[in-house]
């Protein structure tokens, strides 16, 4: 078996500029994990491709070394989703960075992750139960953040609120994974 390296931050963002992808990692992780989820409540699988290009001509030329590295990361991504542990990680710039750029980053992770989770037209976030349908709108607010002007309270909350979607996008995965055990085993009976 085969098991992928480790995606980081700097290598994805330096693949996207390679590929000439105006877009930052995060987002792309986001989006990443959005469609992760929603190909567990639709059964279709992702075109990253196209959700990365959407209005952009590209290339496929430029996207080959990209591709590599989006399947590593939706392959390390979802291993992590799926093992339902403490190992599934927003992919977030280094915590040396400035606060106004890592919340920036969470925003755009949260724009990501919802693109990716509403890709497709057969799915709203009203199909989930009361707490995922909350958690996800809860992220598509945490997409609009800005920074405050407050460095030290805001660590604080940049931590707590990172925690928060983490914990967030663990939820809607793990609900819409049980959905699809539910639906595989009542195909069977």
């Amino acid at each position: 078996m085969h098991v992928p390296q480790s995606v980081n931050y700097d290598q994805l963002q330096t693949a996207l500029q390679e590929a000439g992808l105006e877009l930052n990692a995060s987002e792309v992780h986001g989006t990443i994990c959005g469609s992760i989820c929603n190909q567990m409540q639709t059964g279709v699988s992702p075109n990253l491709q196209q959700l990365l290009t959407v209005g952009k001509e590209i290339s496929g030329e430029s996207l080959a070394p990209l591709r590599g590295v989006l399947e590593g990361l939706l392959q390390q991504t979802a291993d992590s989703l799926y093992r339902r542990v403490s190992e599934f990680t927003l992919l977030l710039p280094d915590e040396n960075e400035s606060l106004s750029l890592r919340l920036q980053t969470l925003a755009d992770w949260c724009r990501g992750f919802m693109i990716g989770l509403l890709n497709k037209e057969s799915f709203s976030i009203d199909q989930l139960s009361t707490d995922s349908a909350e958690m996800a709108r809860d992220i598509m607010a945490v997409s609009e953040l800005e920074p405050s002007e407050d460095e030290e309270d805001s660590e604080w909350d940049f931590a707590e609120v990172e925690e928060y979607v983490k914990v967030g996008v663990q939820l809607i995965f793990e609900e819409m994974c049980i959905a699809q055990e539910n639906s595989v085993s009542g195909e069977v009976h």
